[in-house]
């Protein structure tokens, strides 16, 4: 499992699927870390106050989250994760929020608009 923080070369959006609200993003300085198991993605997102918990808790069923890569001097790389019916949980003793999502899409939108 390895642990990210806000760089230019990855980031890690929340976002509430209808409106396209974001409710979390690592350029804020929030630590996260992936982690695969059997088929699902599990990612666990530090420095989550009560309320961006609650309010994450609130959207869980139209959550949709990305993983922008962003290598230098190379296209972007963007990784869509469908969270469907998965859990998603708040520690707020530890600010931690797991989101465990079930398929992920990868795709570069340099192939798609010039």
């Amino acid at each position: 499992m390895e642990e990210q923080k806000m760089s230019q070369q990855e980031r890690v959006l929340v976002k509430h699927a209808v409106t396209g609200r974001t409710l979390l993003s690592s350029e804020y300085g929030l630590a996260y870390s992936f982690e695969q198991n059997g088929g699902l993605t599990r990612l666990t997102i530090r420095g989550v106050t009560p309320d961006q918990g609650r309010q994450v808790l609130e959207l869980k069923s139209e959550l949709n989250v990305f993983r922008f890569e962003e290598p230098e001097g190379a296209p972007v790389v963007k990784h869509w994760y469908y969270v469907g019916d998965n859990p998603v949980e708040y520690d707020e003793s530890t600010g931690s929020l797991t989101v465990t999502a079930e398929r992920e899409i990868e795709y570069r939108p340099d192939q798609y608009w010039e």
